[in-house]
């Protein structure tokens, strides 16, 4: 099993995304999100990072005005009920978790193990990118534990860390607005994430990792808590 190499700290990364998501949809060929179902490959059991109020405040509010650009029909990911950073996807969606799930309770009790001991999480979102699916909001940790405690929690899993073993994420961040819909204006949406590209920081403090499900509630998905632990 291979350990998760540090996530990059430089721009490069959403620079390329930049240009890739800007091609996309000014050729109209960005994704659509749909609904997920049994037997998709998106939107199963994952383990998130969850920011504090006041930044998913701070957030929300730029998914809004990202929404108002792109026009209707979009998912609002970035609302404060649905806003965070993913640390690693566990398996594909189902339909049958009950509160006696035994694959949850191990990931649960490899959560605790892996977190024992770790502080709060600090982030600084530092602007915005746009990829083929989404406009993003680039996330930058303040410092090495957020990758110390994925790493910790690869160990913890297991065999259970089997879905991202051949996937490296090699970037923080969180995705503001899902495209579900064809984007009217796509210069537009283009032209307000690039005067968005560099901004004033937001710190984005994270006191709990969660994992959770999804559920769609038809201006999104938001995330179904099944376990937590609490970084203290």
């Amino acid at each position: 099993m291979s350990e998760p190499l540090p996530r990059r700290t430089n721009r490069a990364t959403f620079d390329q995304l930049f240009t890739v998501g800007a091609a996309a949809l000014a050729a109209g060929s960005h994704g659509i999100q749909t609904v997920p179902a049994e037997g998709g490959t998106r939107w199963g059991v994952s383990v998130v990072l969850r920011p504090d109020l006041r930044a998913a405040a701070a957030l929300e509010t730029l998914a809004c005005e990202a929404a108002a650009v792109a026009g209707d029909g979009h998912w609002l990911t970035g609302a404060v009920d649905s806003s965070h950073l993913t640390m690693r996807a566990l398996e594909h969606p189902r339909d049958d978790i009950r509160d006696d799930d035994p694959r949850v309770a191990r990931y649960a009790e490899a959560l605790c193990t892996a977190a024992a001991g770790v502080r709060p999480l600090t982030f600084d979102v530092t602007g915005l990118t746009l990829t083929p699916l989404s406009v993003m909001a680039c996330a930058m940790p303040t410092d090495e534990a957020a990758d110390r405690l994925c790493a910790a929690y690869v160990a913890a899993l297991g065999a259970d860390a089997w879905l991202e073993n051949g996937f490296r994420r090699d970037i923080w961040y969180l995705n503001i607005l899902h495209f579900a819909a064809p984007v009217p204006d796509p210069g537009a949406l283009i032209g307000w994430v690039a005067e968005r590209r560099e901004s004033v920081p937001i710190r984005v403090r994270v006191t709990e990792v969660e994992i959770a499900a999804w559920r769609f509630t038809g201006t999104g998905m938001a995330p179904r808590r099944l376990a937590a632990a609490v970084l203290a």
